[in-house]
């Protein structure tokens, strides 16, 4: 008895991963029923002509045996389908034709779909570039394109894309701050963020036959315990840079209102005064509060 070492032909098993599509040969269903249908007709009228002869009966008794097995080799193949079909364990061949086909009787045939799908991962809470807890998911939209590869690389390939969704999600979560104004990060760069998600994606899925059309963040939040903190920290940002644009503007336009004065109307003040008149201006075009005018008596 030979012992089964796992190799064949020198190859270790684990070379299924490089499986690649080939085509099945098969045939169109209605044309070999046709056949069929033809052969029978002539052997029948054989059987007459030569008064129900015992050859033509043998015939007739083999050719129905052949019959009785034929059916097992037909399937049918919708739109977007193809078939992944082995021979007693062997991989013949993948169909992509539509309709009724006929092949190898006593075959096994797994249906693949090559449509678009969609998964969703599940809300992650994960630390960002800077360690900061957040809140994150993604939509990956993906397609089968190696229907054998789907079939026996990999046992469940909708639970298969779902888990490498999930860790190459942590992966670029952790690789990019949730929010930067000098780095890409996961909050401002929509663009560039995909097409990196795309690119992992893309290295995990690809020995299973997938091909991943786009993939994007479906949530993005800083975690429960940080929020509010974080929140007050993007205010106080915010007010800090909308008080820079505004004393810088007002600067600016004090700049010109004494320029104007000096070229236009040939006033001079001098350097009291001047120094007065712009602490006066810029106190009422900064101030948040409406100005009040004051009437100098001296």
């Amino acid at each position: 008895m030979q012992k089964d070492t796992g190799k064949h032909n020198g190859i270790a098993s684990s070379s299924v991963r490089n499986i690649e599509n080939k085509n099945l040969l098969c045939f169109n269903g209605y044309s070999v029923i046709g056949a069929m249908l033809i052969g029978l007709t002539g052997l029948g009228i054989g059987c007459l002509v030569s008064d129900f002869s015992l050859p033509f009966l043998g015939a007739m008794g083999i050719l129905a045996i052949v019959g009785s097995l034929l059916p097992s080799g037909f399937f049918i193949n919708g739109p977007n389908e193809a078939k992944v079909v082995e021979f007693f364990g062997e991989y013949i061949g993948t169909s992509f034709g539509m309709g009724l086909r006929f092949t190898v009787p006593f075959s096994t045939k797994r249906s693949v779909s090559l449509k678009i799908e969609s998964t969703n991962t599940s809300v992650m809470k994960v630390n960002d570039a800077d360690g900061n807890p957040i809140e994150i998911a993604a939509a990956v939209v993906w397609r089968i394109v190696s229907p054998a590869k789907a079939c026996f690389n990999i046992e469940n390939y909708q639970s298969f894309i779902s888990v490498q969704g999930e860790t190459a999600l942590r992966e670029l979560a952790g690789s990019y701050p949730y929010d930067s104004n000098s780095t890409v990060s996961l909050r401002q760069n929509s663009t560039e963020i995909s097409q990196k998600l795309c690119a992992i994606l893309q290295s995990r899925v690809g020995i299973v036959g997938i091909e991943v059309e786009d993939a994007r963040i479906s949530h993005l939040a800083y975690s429960s315990e940080i929020a509010q903190v974080m929140l007050r920290r993007q205010q106080a940002k915010a007010i800090s840079e909308a008080r820079v644009y505004i004393v810088k503007n007002a600067v600016s336009m004090v700049d010109e209102v004494l320029s104007h004065l000096e070229a236009k109307h040939g006033i001079d003040l001098t350097d009291d005064r001047k120094l007065k008149f712009v602490s006066n201006l810029l106190v009422a075009l900064v101030s948040e509060s409406e100005t009040q005018p004051v009437i100098s008596v001296e």
